[in-house]
């Protein structure tokens, strides 16, 4: 599936004077398979563009395309149901639900998806298998690394099969040891499944590892890099 993000603005005060741009005519085709990076400071709109990508926010103006699917036309429901069937998340600060166990973070999203109760178990399963945890799905956050519990996030992630992988500054809590394993296993999921990956982050190692780094500067896409790895 393609996404696009065609001449998008978002703006965040409404009066003429006082315009505030998180995002500023920024236009992105992004193909299945892509492993890409929006790269910038902090405030520089990284976040915003990922937001806009993923439907979490709307555009000022511009268009939002997925598959060819304008995304901007549909219903706050239909936009969630969209997310859900389609795309995954990784975030900084793991976002796991502290009173459930591994398997059963991974599990939540599957069971608002309506799997049945063998689908599920055969994509938990999977999923942590995936990423190197298929004996500690009964463990708690609390009892898990920094990098197990960004695992978890991820396996949560993928669990769903989805075409699109999202992630936030998905290594800034990380040791430099954590984090490059962290990285070779987004590389490895990118290869093995075809899995699309957009990152936004400040960390070096993996925009190394990118092959499309996309530089933010206030709103707008200021420079665009592609490199083979």
């Amino acid at each position: 599936m393609q996404f696009e993000l065609s001449h998008v603005e978002k703006i965040y005060t409404s009066s003429e004077e006082n315009k505030v741009f998180g995002a500023r005519d920024v236009s992105i085709n992004i193909h299945e398979g892509d492993f890409l990076a929006l790269v910038g400071p902090s405030g520089s709109g990284k976040t915003t563009i990922l937001n806009l990508i993923a439907g979490l926010i709307l555009p000022s103006s511009g268009s939002l395309k997925h598959g060819g699917k304008d995304i901007t036309s549909l219903t706050l429901e239909e936009r969630t149901k969209h997310r859900l069937d389609y795309m995954g998340f990784v975030f900084q600060d793991y976002q796991l639900l502290p009173i459930l166990t591994a398997w059963e973070n991974i599990e939540f999203p599957l069971q608002l998806k309506g799997f049945s109760k063998t689908e599920i178990k055969e994509r938990v399963d999977w999923a942590l298998n995936q990423v190197g945890l298929n004996k500690m799905g009964n463990r708690f956050p609390k009892q898990l690394s920094g990098g197990q519990q960004q695992r978890v996030s991820i396996a949560r992630a993928i669990a769903g099969r989805p075409q699109l992988i999202l992630a936030d500054e998905p290594t800034a809590n990380l040791d430099s040891k954590t984090a490059q394993e962290i990285i070779e296993l987004f590389l490895k999921l990118n290869k093995d499944f075809n899995l699309t990956f957009i990152f936004s982050t400040h960390d070096q190692r993996l925009i190394d590892q990118v092959r499309t780094v996309l530089y933010v500067k206030d709103g707008q896409i200021s420079e665009a890099r592609t490199h083979h790895v």
